[in-house]
Order: C-alpha cells, then sequence, then structure tokens
C-alpha cells in the first residue's frame, strides 16, 4: 500500500492513521510539506507505536515534522509483543555492542533483518536495482531537496514487486563495513507517482525561487576526530534559494582556488527555507564529497564565497583538550543543541542541521551560567619553558552566582573563541574552575584544557570576553593597563596574579604548599580573600645605557608587594621574599646584570632611564629623577660605571667594582655596592658636600697652569669637606684660580673654580654664517674699571692682544647686522660694561638680544686667534698682562681645570652663558640660532 504526500498547502501529514493500515507495510512518501505545530514527544526515535500501529520514520521523529523536503514513514499493524522485538533491533543502530542481538522479521509480504552495512553491500554487488534514491538523488538523475543535510535510509526498487529501505547507524565512531543496518524488505510502492510528485514539487519551488546564495554557517577540521572536516551553508531566510553560482571559491594570499563538482552543482540548485547544504570529506556524513584539500585551511582567517556570499572564516581551535567544538556562526548551549550523529568523542556541533535547533532540556536541567556570575579570581601566565616545573599557565574563575550548568557560554580571548564545555558541566555556588593551556593532572582541579597563546613574559591580565552562546550576552574583563606585574624572576614564572578587589602578585599566604615548597607562590583551585601586604624600598643602584638595570634594596626579615611608579602612570608590582634584601629588574637578562633578575617590560627603558615614584623604607613617598641623559653619560662614563643614588646636591655616584662576568664595565647588579667618592662645591666657600669621608688618601692642589701648589682640608662630618681657602694668595688677585682633588675612590678628575676674574667670557659665535663674522662677548663683573688693552685672547694654537676697532681701523665706524652701534674707539671697560671682541675682517655682524649701543667694540692686533678662525668647541681663554707675566682671567672650556669640556655647534648657532652661572660646565650654557 502507498500514500503519497505532496502539497506545500494543507494540514499536518497523518502519522497515525485509524485505518487502513493492516499487517502490511504502508509505505508514505511526502514532499513539501510540514508540520504546523510540531508534537513534542519521542523526538530523538525513529518509530512510535500507538493504538496496535508501528511507524518507522526516516528521520527522528522531531526532526520529521520540520522536514520540507523528502521524506517518508512505513506503518504496519502489530502486537505489542512484535513491537518490542522491533525496538530493541532497531536501538541496536544506536547501541554499540561487541555483538548485535538477532532481529529477524517476517511477514505475508514482508521482511526486516539486522545485519552489517558490509554484508548487505556484498549481497547485492552481482544486482542492479531498477530504481534508487540514496544522497538525494535518484538513479533517474532527479533531485530531491531536504531541509536537513542529514542521511535519509537508502531506498532501492529490486524488482517490479518488491522494494528495499535500509535504516544505518548515526554511529560515527563505527566503521562503515562493520557498522549495523536493518533491511526492511516490502511490496513496492508506485515509484513512479513518487518521482512525479518530486519533479511537480520542484517545478514550483524553481519558479518562486530567489536567485540568492546561503550563508556560511559551520565548519570543522581535525584528523583525529570522526566527524572529520565539513563546510556548512545555511539558508537563514524564510525563502526558497537557488543559487546561481556553480562554484565554491577559497581567497588567501597565494590567490583564488574554486572547487565544483556535478553532485555539487546538482544538490545545491534548490535550498529550502533554513536548509543546510553540507560538504564533507568524511564518507559517512553523505555531505556533497569535497576533497580534503579544500577543507585543510578552516578554522584560519581565510575568505570562501559561494555567489554573492562572502564567508570570513575566523581564527579557531577545534580541539581543546580532549573535546572538539565546531565553528558556527550562530550557536546555543553544547548541552541543548540537536545533534543528529553520536561519536564515542565529546563533540559540540551540529552538521546538518541549523545551528539554533535545541533539543528539548529535561525537567532536571540546571539553567544556564550568566556570564554576570562568573568572575575571574586567579591568572598565572604559565612556566613552560622550564624543564625543571613546567606548570602550565592558566585563569581561575569562580561562581558566584547559583548552581549552573556552563555548557552555555563561550570564552573569547585574543579574538578567538572557545566553548567552554561540550556537554552539561554543573558549577556549585562559589566553586572555582580553570580554563588552563595543558592539563594538571592528577591535582584534581575542575579544568577544561584550552589552547590559548600567551608570550612567555607576561606582565598584566590579558583582556577577554564570556559571552553566552546562545544570545551572545557578553560581558567583558578589562584589567588595568597601567598595573605591570613582574611574575619572571631569573627564568621562572615564580607568581600568579591573585584578583579579588585588587590585583596583585600572589603572596605566600593562601598559596598551595606543594608549589610553596618548589618556591612557586600560587593557589589554582582554591581563593580566598588575602590582605595584600606592602612594603618599601631604596633605590640602590642603576645602569640606563648599555644592559640597563635598576636595583632596590629592602630590609632583609620583611617580605611584601613592592610597587613603583613612572611619570607616565605605569605601576610596577613584585613580591618581596624574605631573606633577600637586594632586587636587580632589567628587560634584558645578559651576563653583565647577572642570572638573578625580575623582567621588566621590553619597552621600559625605551623612552630613557624613567623617574621613579615608590615608598622608602621608612614609608615616606620617594621620587627619584635621573636627569638629562649628557649629565648620566658624563657621570658614568658613557656607560661604563652603573650609577648610584645620592642626596642632593651630589645626586649620584658611580660603582668602582668591576664586572665579573662583563669585560670593561663597574657594576655590581644584586650584590654589595661600592660607591665612588663624589665631591660637589657648595654655597659656602670652601666647603664642599660629599657622600662619604674625605680620608688621609685625599691630595688637594689649587692653582691653575701657570702654578699650583698644595692646599689644605679636612672631613668635618661623613658628608662634608672643609678647604682652607685663606693659603690661596697669588701676586696677582685677579687671576682665576681652580682647585683639584684627587683620590683612589674617584672615578675622573675632580676640581672646581674657586675664583673668577674681573673679566667673564658669557658669549660666543665661533661658526657664522659668514665665516668671518665671528665674535666674542665678554662682561666687566667687578667693581673696577678694567684696560682690555692689556688683555689677550687665545685659542687652542695662539694668543692675540686686543685693541679698539678704531685703533686698527682708524676713522672707521662699523655696525651690526640691524644697524647696531658699539662705542669702538675705547679700551677702558666700566663694571657693568661688555664688549664684543670680533674678527678684523668681519662686517654687518649679527648681533642677538642682548646688545647694547654702549657696548665696546675690539679685534686683534694680528689674525693668529680670532682673526683666524674659532672652531666648534675649540677653548678660548682670556688674559691679562702685567709686569712681563700673563694671568689667566676667563675661560671657555676650561683646559687648565680638572673638568675640561667641550660644546659644539652647527653653522648658525651661538653659546649664551646661563644668568648666574659659572660657566663650568655643559649645562651652564644654552645654544641660539641667528635669526634671519
Amino acid at each position: 500500500m502507498y500514500f503519497l504526500s505532496c502539497h506545500s498547502e494543507g494540514k499536518t501529514p497523518f502519522y497515525f492513521p485509524n485505518g487502513g493500515v493492516g499487517e502490511s507495510p504502508v509505505f508514505r512518501f511526502s514532499y513539501g510539506k510540514q508540520s504546523e505545530v510540531p508534537e513534542k514527544k519521542n523526538e530523538t526515535s525513529w518509530m512510535l507505536y500507538e493504538d496496535g500501529v508501528l511507524c518507522l520514520f526516516s528521520l527522528p521523529f522531531s526532526l520529521y515534522q520540520l522536514e520540507l523536503g523528502a521524506k517518508f514513514q512505513i506503518c504496519l499493524r502489530m502486537e505489542e509483543k512484535a513491537y518490542f522485538r522491533w525496538k530493541e533491533g532497531f536501538a541496536s543502530l544506536e547501541n554499540r555492542k561487541a555483538e548485535y542481538p538477532h532481529f529477524f522479521e517476517v511477514g505475508n509480504d514482508w521482511q526486516i533483518r539486522l545485519t552489517e552495512f558490509g554484508k548487505w553491500q556484498k549481497e547485492r554487488e552481482n544486482t542492479t536495482p531498477i530504481l534508487e534514491w540514496k544522497h538525494q538523488i535518484w538513479s533517474t538523475g532527479l533531485v530531491s531537496y531536504q531541509v536537513f543535510a542529514l542521511p535519509h535510509p537508502l531506498f532501492l526498487q529490486k524488482t517490479t514487486e518488491e522494494c528495499e529501505v535500509v535504516f544505518r547507524t548515526n554511529d560515527l565512531s563505527e566503521s562503515e563495513k562493520k557498522s549495523p543496518a536493518i533491511v526492511f524488505t516490502f511490496s513496492c510502492p508506485d515509484t513512479h507517482a513518487i518521482l512525479e510528485s518530486i519533479q511537480i514539487q520542484n517545478d514550483r519551488w524553481f519558479l518562486e525561487c530567489q536567485p540568492n546564495s546561503p550563508v556560511g554557517s559551520e565548519v570543522f577540521r581535525h584528523s583525529e576526530s570522526s566527524y572529520g572536516r565539513y563546510l556548512e551553508w545555511e539558508n537563514p531566510t524564510d525563502e526558497i534559494l537557488c543559487p546561481r553560482a556553480e562554484t565554491l571559491e577559497w581567497e588567501d594570499e597565494g590567490g583564488v582556488t574554486q572547487f565544483q563538482s556535478d553532485e555539487f552543482f546538482k544538490r545545491s540548485r534548490l535550498i529550502l527555507p533554513h536548509g543546510i547544504l553540507l560538504l564533507s570529506d568524511e564518507g559517512k556524513l553523505q555531505g556533497i564529497p569535497i576533497p580534503k584539500l579544500y577543507l585543510s585551511s578552516l578554522g584560519t582567517r581565510n575568505v570562501i564565497r559561494f555567489g554573492e556570499t562572502r564567508y570570513q572564516d575566523s581564527k579557531f581551535s577545534f580541539r581543546q583538550g580532549d573535546e572538539f567544538f565546531s565553528s558556527q556562526t550562530s550557536s546555543t548551549s553544547c548541552r541543548d543543541q540537536w545533534n543528529f550523529w553520536k561519536t564515542k568523542e565529546n563533540f559540540c556541533g551540529n552538521p546538518g542541521i541549523p545551528n539554533a535547533l535545541e533539543r528539548i532540556p529535561s525537567p532536571e536541567s540546571l539553567p544556564h551560567c550568566s556570564p554576570e556570575q562568573i568572575y575571574l579570581t586567579e591568572f598565572y601566565p604559565g612556566n613552560q619553558t622550564d624543564s625543571q616545573f613546567p606548570f602550565p599557565g592558566f585563569f581561575e574563575f569562580q561562581n558566584r552566582g547559583t548552581r549552573c550548568d556552563l555548557s552555555g557560554l563561550n570564552w573569547i580571548f585574543d579574538d578567538t573563541i572557545f566553548p567552554f564545555s561540550t556537554k552539561e558541566t554543573i558549577l556549585e555556588q562559589d566553586a572555582l574552575f580553570l580554563f588552563v593551556r595543558k592539563p594538571w593532572t592528577g591535582w584534581g582541579y575542575l579544568e577544561k584544557e584550552k589552547p590559548f597563546s600567551l608570550p612567555q613574559l607576561v606582565f598584566q591580565i590579558p583582556s577577554f570576553l564570556i559571552q553566552t552562546r546562545k544570545t551572545k550576552k557578553t560581558k567583558t574583563f578589562l584589567f588595568p593597563e597601567d598595573h605591570f606585574h613582574l611574575l619572571r624572576n631569573t627564568n621562572s614564572n615564580l607568581h600568579s596574579i591573585y584578583q579579588n578587589e585588587e590585583e596583585f602578585p600572589h603572596p605566600r599566604e593562601g598559596a598551595n604548599s606543594i608549589l610553596l615548597s618548589l618556591g612557586f607562590q600560587m593557589s589554582p583551585g582554591t581563593h580566598k580573600p588575602i590582605s595584600k601586604p606592602k612594603l618599601g624600598g631604596e633605590l640602590l643602584e642603576f645602569s640606563p645605557f648599555q644592559f640597563p638595570f635598576f636595583d632596590f634594596g629592602f630590609h632583609t626579615n620583611e617580605e611584601g608587594v613592592f610597587s613603583f611608579r613612572t611619570e607616565s602612570s605605569q605601576e610596577f608590582f613584585l613580591w618581596k621574599p624574605k631573606s633577600q634584601s637586594i632586587v636587580s629588574f632589567t628587560n634584558l637578562p645578559s651576563v653583565c646584570n647577572g642570572d638573578r633578575v625580575v623582567h621588566l617590560p621590553d619597552r621600559f627603558f625605551s623612552g630613557g632611564f624613567p623617574s621613579l615614584f615608590f615608598q622608602g623604607r621608612d614609608g615616606k613617598q620617594m621620587v627619584h629623577s635621573f636627569g638629562e641623559e649628557t649629565l648620566l653619560q658624563e657621570l658614568s662614563k658613557k656607560g661604563v660605571h652603573s650609577l648610584h643614588p645620592e642626596d642632593p646636591p651630589i645626586f649620584f655616584s658611580a660603582s668602582l667594582h668591576p664586572s665579573p662576568n662583563c669585560s670593561g664595565y663597574f657594576r655590581t647588579p644584586g650584590a654589595e655596592k661600592v660607591r665612588s667618592l663624589e665631591i660637589r662645591k657648595s654655597e659656602i666657600s670652601g666647603l664642599y658636600h660629599t657622600n662619604a669621608s674625605v680620608d688621609k688618601q685625599a691630595v688637594v692642589q689649587w692653582g691653575n697652569q701657570r702654578f699650583r701648589l698644595e692646599g689644605n682640608g679636612n672631613s668635618i662630618s661623613p658628608l662634608f669637606f672643609q678647604l682652607d681657602l685663606t693659603s690661596f694668595v697669588t701676586e696677582n688677585q685677579s687671576e682665576q684660580i681652580y682647585s683639584y682633588f684627587s683620590h683612589p675612590n674617584l672615578i675622573r678628575p675632580l676640581g672646581f673654580l674657586e675664583r673668577i676674574g674681573p673679566v667673564q667670557i658669557e658669549a660666543i659665535y665661533p661658526n657664522p654664517y659668514e665665516a668671518q663674522n665671528e665674535w666674542v662677548y665678554l662682561c666687566n663683573r667687578s667693581q673696577f674699571t678694567e684696560d682690555l688693552r692689556m688683555y689677550r685672547i687665545e685659542d687652542e694654537v695662539s694668543s692675540d692682544p686686543l685693541v679698539p676697532y678704531q685703533t686698527r681701523f682708524p676713522g672707521k665706524d662699523p655696525k651690526g647686522k640691524q644697524g647696531n652701534g658699539f662705542v669702538s674707539n675705547e679700551s677702558l671697560l666700566a663694571p657693568g660694561q661688555c664688549a664684543w671682541i670680533v674678527d678684523p675682517d668681519g662686517k654687518d655682524w649679527y648681533l642677538p638680544i642682548f646688545h647694547k649701543e654702549s657696548d665696546l667694540l675690539l679685534t686683534v692686533s694680528s689674525t693668529q686667534t680670532i682673526g683666524n678662525g674659532i672652531s666648534s668647541g675649540e677653548s678660548v681663554q682670556l688674559r691679562k698682562e702685567e709686569n712681563g707675566k700673563t694671568y689667566l682671567i676667563s675661560s671657555f672650556g676650561h683646559p687648565e681645570s680638572a673638568f675640561v669640556f667641550r660644546k659644539t655647534v652647527v653653522t648658525g648657532e651661538y653659546i649664551w652663558l646661563k644668568q648666574d652661572r659659572e660657566g663650568t660646565s655643559l649645562d651652564d650654557y644654552e645654544t641660539f640660532r641667528e635669526e634671519n
């Protein structure tokens, strides 16, 4: 007997007819019909038995009701005792057993039996059926379309009278040949009418369809999974689609790759509303066959095109520990998602079925966890590079809501989706669970292995999202971007980051006792409120140049969290253990910095050595600013010596201890400090600040290049040294005098300007645009008039006497570039008055804003010094000649002192002494450019 239902309008198909069904099977084929109000019972069963009638369906009953495309049912009347035998027989398709039970039933015009699919194939090797229907395609070439991309039972017309339906297992873990199959042989329906109904319905659908393509909905790829590789497309609309595209296209950096096949063309010509198109390299899925080459890049960021539809694939890990997940564009809870297939593996996905289709939850099912009730409590970046203790990284979470199921959540980290669980996973209130990089085998934690990636050096808790799979409701986890946790000491990450109301490196309190005994402070799987013990420190040593580092010192018997902040408001946190009094910090581990270092971020020193703000050992807030780079270069001898902070006005001393591992350098990271002796001149004449007592090894002299005599001095405290200046008696009291200090603990010549002459060099223009327009500017800073005819100016080669300009060039009255005037016939320089010494070949000089009309204009009597040109960086000195002797009065560069320096400029720049400065260092001068 045969019934046909092929209309798209009307009532629900008649599943259990009251009449017309006897002991002979009745075959009902339906096409273009689906239930208006699907029944919610026995949703996964292939058979239903009511009122003495058993019906077998081509799909599980709940899917059968939703299927608009090709489907069938076979009904016959039987006693309940026989039904139970059938039920047990069909259960063999789903239940894995070493041996399948005997199932063989015979009627007047039918037979049903359980066999292996391979044996059935062997039986029909030498016979060709009149008609065959498999993979949606009839042997006539006619295609019947389906909503679900699931295999229907095989249908064969063996003879004009006898037909056969083969029900196969949906267990992918079985080998195809050994898999169970139930073969049902019965009298044939009117197959001609079935084919005709399919053709009529197809013609109707092609008339009303839209020429659009489906959208990408699900992908999967893993060689260790029974699902193999598949690519799924879905029609998300209520319309029928008839795509025009005949190929799929893969776009990547290498170009475009196309796929096409005859079966793809046939099965993709029409896609029913909410219908699925499945391409797979796994034959048991019975999707459209596609070589694995095309699916080998799934889970990357390639683009796949189906006509006008563009599917942007994303980075995805299909295997996560012992679980497998597909990547879906829309999804529901892994627990509730409808999956037709069965496997031994833990799998979340539903190839061939719309992603949002759900099973009916059991009354005992717990609600899904909400993102709002999940909190991060601890983070550890891992210690995988340590062969001795390769502890995996983890994120620890706590459920601060009611008891719930985790399988409805996604964790989104580094733009990659990690579903929580393939199956129902119950989390009690306040319970903890971990996402781990690798399993903590044997520790008994509730953990899920996730293949997230973290760099070896991690200083912050990475941001991430937790999202419901169904509604996409999202909770964003953001952590302070300006907080850096210094977890890595030497070659190990010794601490996790504890997170509660605030975050900090995990203290000893609350740490796992086993891990603590190995030197690690973390508590995976447990969480309790922990206080943050704070302590202060002292900056002891630093090197801002080659192999940068700095050391902090602490009280040995204290432990706790030490923090410091930079001027960019970045704050760094460290756990200081007991028994350690010095901690070294660096962003560049090397032999020069030793092997016991705390790692800083790579770019910590990229903008120079930052100022540090921290709490001192005494509890006071401290600030260490490191000044200009040029000063640090000078004090450290271009980075050869590390530096030690000192109290003002000394600020810095240098390391005297040669590095045992870094030849040519003086530094002591992590070790006892040996500081250089530093002396600074105070505002009180003859009194000097020191960073240590100046002992008897010190030698003090005074004078200049003309003479040098021993001086008398002594330490009056560990921080002050007194020099007796009454012994500084010279035959000319206007002569400029220096002091000279020597001591084994001084790393460079040291001395000071103790007396200046009456006239001082205050500005120099060594390289004007016009070479002959150079000048030297000097002023009388004494209380007496000075006759400049008694003065000489000298560079590093020659010396020339000064004369008024008109003495050398009578009758000439030169002007500056802007018409500025001078007093050019006078040599007497009054107190507070200034003068310009110019090249005799120059004219129209550029004069800065400090020029006055009352300034004297002088030149040289010959052309040996300024007339011959002053080089950039060259020293210039002013001397006074009396009684046949010359005395040093003023100097630029101070070549006769212990603190010689050179200041270079480019063409068009001049040098001007800052106000109230002695001119004894580069920092005492400013550089300006000639204004046009």
